[in-house]
């Protein structure tokens, strides 16, 4: 997995304690960021409701996936690009249903990028004796 940092930071992904993936953060307002994580669940819910799929079966299919993924990252094994925004989706539908709640084991967190210290640099015009 790639470690992906933005101007402000990153949004971490986790499912049963285990670091899935990691995504940039752009902007400013937090909770803008997680708005549109929380819209993108939300319309993956709307989409298979709109093609014809019971919310319990997405709820099955949504938790096995999450299952699959975490699996897999624990085993060392490839985790393709599209799986990550799959996993981000599933993740997020299953908020927004409230099925799960966001703790240390479960959901997101947000890093904040690391602000670098100004180093005071001496007088340089002193007499070193």
């Amino acid at each position: 997995m790639k470690k992906k940092v933005g101007k402000y930071g990153s949004i971490c992904l986790y499912w049963k304690g285990t670091l899935v993936s990691t995504y940039s953060v752009d902007e400013s307002d937090e909770e803008k960021e997680l708005e549109y994580y929380y819209e993108v669940g939300e319309h993956m819910i709307n989409m298979s409701k709109h093609i014809g799929y019971h919310i319990k079966d997405q709820i099955r299919v949504y938790f096995g996936f999450l299952n699959k993924i975490e699996r897999r990252k624990r085993e060392g094994l490839p985790i393709y690009a599209s799986d990550h925004d799959k996993f981000a989706h599933s993740l997020f539908a299953l908020l927004r249903l409230r099925l799960i709640e966001n703790d240390e084991r479960d959901g997101y967190l947000i890093v904040q990028k690391k602000k670098k210290k100004k180093v005071k640099q001496g007088n340089k015009n002193h007499l070193c004796l």
